[in-house]
């Protein structure tokens, strides 16, 4: 009994580690989905004080090369933000 006891405990502590790892991984996921969006909101704010003429289209064109990101020959997002964006995901 006392076998039985220790294997169901041992089961449980496995059960409720895979579970928070599943929570973590979840949440660091939502958390990078949500930096992606952050630069192309950026941009649009920017975008918005050109049009009203805040910004000239040459002070909106500098700041958009620095704001949007890249991508390089290897894939990788390059640029101001580009650490903060989710890696491309590749398929095959």
């Amino acid at each position: 009994m006392q076998a039985f006891l220790i294997s169901a405990l041992l089961l449980a502590v496995f059960v409720a580690g895979g579970v928070v790892a599943i929570v973590t991984i979840r949440g660091r996921y939502r958390q990078a989905e949500a930096g992606a969006g952050s630069w192309e909101t950026a941009l649009a704010e920017y975008r918005a004080l050109r049009d009203k003429g805040v910004l000239t289209a040459d002070e909106y064109r500098k700041i958009k090369v620095l704001v949007e990101p890249r991508i390089d020959s290897d894939g990788r997002r390059t640029g101001a933000g580009a650490d903060q964006m989710p890696a491309p995901r590749r398929c095959g």
